[in-house]
């Protein structure tokens, strides 16, 4: 199996999503770098600021492990090449897309000594595409509400409905999750736990991230 195995006994992984401007992302760092276990590189902040930020946030935070969440969706080596040599630990690809665009991002993991994080939004079988995307070597497959669907939508039902036909998959969870909804989740044994405006928008970033673990910690003791 790649990535971590969902029979895992450790908590689930905590990954922060920052999506705001470049100074936004650093003032949250500054108070949580030490709580969560991989920092997201989200999408918007990308766009504003270019793969290079990555070089700017390893200055400041050297031992963080970091994923560029380009929603990769065609030219796969090359594109996640470039994250993966600026230094990112993780790259996303968006599930729907051909499998040679796949098989690409997963090259240049292997050159890199990356990992792929597979985003399932939109993807109409989730568990047939699920296996297939694990036997092309991709390390997660991440439950993903779009933010234009979070007032409406929920990860929960994909969730649930992949971890029942991929009970070993190492699954990753993100879109509206947060201490309100994060104990539904942890029940489904998720490797990784993404959450965004939850931290990032807090009044205490720091307090609610330390909370958030400890609801990982307890969903495993």
């Amino acid at each position: 199996m790649n990535g971590l195995d969902a029979t895992q006994t450790q908590r689930p992984l905590l990954q922060v999503a920052l999506d705001g401007t470049y100074d936004q992302a650093m003032a949250v760092l500054e108070q949580v770098a030490a709580l969560v276990d991989i920092v997201e590189l989200g999408t918007p902040l990308v766009y504003r600021e270019g793969i290079r930020v990555a070089d700017k946030v390893r200055d400041q935070f050297p031992h963080v492990k970091l994923l560029a969440d380009l929603k990769i969706m065609d030219a796969g080596e090359e594109e996640a090449s470039i994250a993966f040599d600026a230094g990112c630990d993780y790259v996303t690809v968006l599930g729907v897309t051909r499998d040679k665009t796949i098989q690409g991002v997963v090259a240049a993991a292997k050159r890199f000594d990356g990992q792929v994080v597979v985003d399932m939004m939109q993807t109409p079988d989730a568990v047939e595409r699920g296996h297939l995307l694990l036997a092309m070597g991709c390390d997660y497959l991440c439950v993903h509400t779009a933010f234009d669907q979070q007032e409406h939508e929920t990860p929960l039902a994909t969730l649930k409905r992949l971890r029942k036909g991929l009970p070993n998959a190492p699954l990753a969870v993100a879109g509206g999750v947060g201490l309100p909804t994060v104990d539904s989740i942890l029940v489904h044994n998720p490797t990784i736990v993404v959450v965004g405006g939850a931290i990032t928008r807090a009044a205490d970033p720091a307090a609610v991230t330390q909370r958030l673990r400890e609801r990982m910690i307890a969903s495993v003791g």
